[in-house]
């Protein structure tokens, strides 16, 4: 993620100007410092052939040195985000080519680099398109001034956003302001600390309150903010599933998502099946259909000695704290899944079906 010196890029000078201006100005200073050092170096020493004193001379030259360094020190930290902003003026971004965006139906999917092309064209699309309802994501990040200037639009118009394989850095800012915000099969959300030319990690950490208000207003804890900011920008946190839904940053799944979830639990139920659940009751099949998953339970009874009423109403409530009482399962549901117990005597007939809908005064 890196931050663009807004109170530079957004100057009341014409940007074409500003920008020759300022590459000028850089140039004369450093053409005027290299001049500057360079004379005195050589004044230092013809005054030592000329039989002048040599104390003086590598006085002179030490001098020279120290300037010599603290120059190169402060261009290295004033230089790159002069350039930089320079450049973007006159819509040069040195991150790389702009995220490109498409529309297809009710969704505008964004994939790429986060710039302040993106962020125009972006608008654009969405003042054209009054439809789109759902903003889908896949990004390494880009520049977070860009990625405020969409998240705002999504906040004020109620859209949902969908993270599709990587969303990280600046990209979380704009899923994050999402009305919905649904986490698609196969993809995470990546967290770290912005990074702003010619500052340090620590002066950056203390001036992006704008990054940070945008994760509140998304409802994420001050523990999970402090994580993400406090991550070096050279390294990326990706919390698990479990920590996305518990702390809010994701309060949907897509239904790719429902399906592979499900897929995985019947691979992982096959190597321990037969499950033995006591003398009378083993579950012995799952099976998908859509976003629905049945377990088949069998009753070493049969049907007409079963008490179904009373055993009906334990398993729905047995079920219900299994899966309601799990964060990633809970959301599941929220998201269309449902789970289905399917209870036959021993003889294969049908004696009930309890199933999870929705999670009720869940655990």
């Amino acid at each position: 993620m890196i931050y663009g010196a807004d109170g530079i890029y957004n100057s009341d000078l014409f940007q074409n100007a500003w920008a020759i201006a300022t590459l000028a100005l850089l140039s004369v200073c450093m053409i005027t410092a290299v001049w500057a050092i360079t004379g005195v170096w050589r004044s230092s020493t013809n005054y030592h052939r000329s039989g002048g004193k040599a104390t003086l001379s590598v006085a002179a030259k030490v001098c020279v040195a120290v300037a010599a360094l603290g120059f190169a020190a402060q261009s290295s930290q004033v230089a790159p985000p002069a350039i930089e902003t320079a450049l973007l003026h006159v819509g040069i971004d040195t991150l790389g080519s702009p995220a490109a965006l498409s529309v297809d139906g009710k969704n505008l999917k964004i994939n790429g680099l986060i710039t302040y092309k993106v962020s125009e064209r972006f608008k654009t699309l969405i003042d054209r398109h009054p439809e789109i309802k759902r903003i889908s994501l896949t990004s390494l990040g880009g520049r977070s001034e860009a990625a405020l200037q969409i998240s705002s639009i999504i906040s004020k118009r109620n859209l949902e956003t969908v993270a599709v394989g990587e969303c990280s850095s600046a990209c979380t800012i704009i899923f994050l302001a999402g009305k919905t915000r649904a986490l698609d099969v196969n993809s995470v959300l990546g967290f770290h600390g912005p990074r702003v030319l010619g500052m340090s990690d620590l002066e950056v950490r203390y001036s992006s309150q704008e990054v940070v208000e945008a994760y509140q207003a998304a409802g994420l804890s001050e523990a999970f903010i402090n994580h993400a900011l406090d991550t070096p920008p050279s390294e990326m946190w990706f919390p698990s599933d479990d920590i996305l839904v518990e702390t809010g940053a994701i309060n949907l799944f897509t239904k790719a998502y429902v399906k592979q979830n499900h897929d995985e639990a019947i691979e992982q139920f096959k190597k321990e099946a037969p499950l033995k659940i006591d003398e009378f009751m083993s579950v012995v099949s799952a099976k998908r259909d859509d976003i629905n998953i049945t377990y088949t339970y069998v009753i070493a009874a049969r049907e007409d000695e079963v008490d179904w009423a009373s055993m009906s109403k334990r398993s729905e409530r047995d079920a219900n704290a299994l899966i309601c009482g799990d964060a990633i399962s809970k959301l599941m549901v929220k998201s269309g899944a449902t789970y289905s117990y399917l209870y036959v005597d021993q003889i294969g007939k049908k004696v009930g079906v309890p199933q999870i809908k929705e999670c009720k005064n869940a655990l």
